[in-house]
């Protein structure tokens, strides 16, 4: 149901576009509050590791995924790769650029700022595992 101004015209108009203040107690869109209980709780850097996980063989292609995982997203957006080989350390990081780029799209410009790759063993590192985020 939709009332109708005096005019005839029957738009609906919120709250906020007829530039009323909300209270505390007024209803808000429910991905706001979500976002704000993970700031809150300084869950939303885990929100992103775990986004940028289940998304990695998207952001850098099957062959890389299977030779290198990430091991960790830093406080200051440094993101931690392992790589099973030092040619594929090197190849990750002459990448870096198209990297970060790539990895904007997923989990927000910003968020990763830099990649540090370095060698080691990444079994059990797959897709569905938490990769030490």
């Amino acid at each position: 149901m939709s009332a109708s101004w005096p005019d005839g015209d029957s738009r609906m108009i919120s709250f906020r576009e007829a530039g009323a203040a909300m209270s505390r107690d007024d209803p808000r869109p429910i991905g706001e509050e979500i976002a704000r209980v993970l700031r809150s709780r300084g869950w939303q850097q885990r929100l992103v590791a775990a986004r940028l996980v289940a998304r990695w063989s998207e952001v850098v292609g099957p062959a890389v995924a299977s030779h290198c995982q990430p091991r960790r997203l830093e406080e200051d957006g440094t993101l931690a790769v392992v790589a099973d080989s030092a040619a594929w350390a090197t190849q990750l990081s002459y990448l870096q650029g198209t990297l970060l780029e790539r990895l904007a799209t997923i989990v927000g410009a910003g968020v990763v700022k830099q990649v540090r790759v370095r060698t080691g063993d990444i079994g059990g590192l797959g897709r569905g595992s938490r990769a030490g985020l």
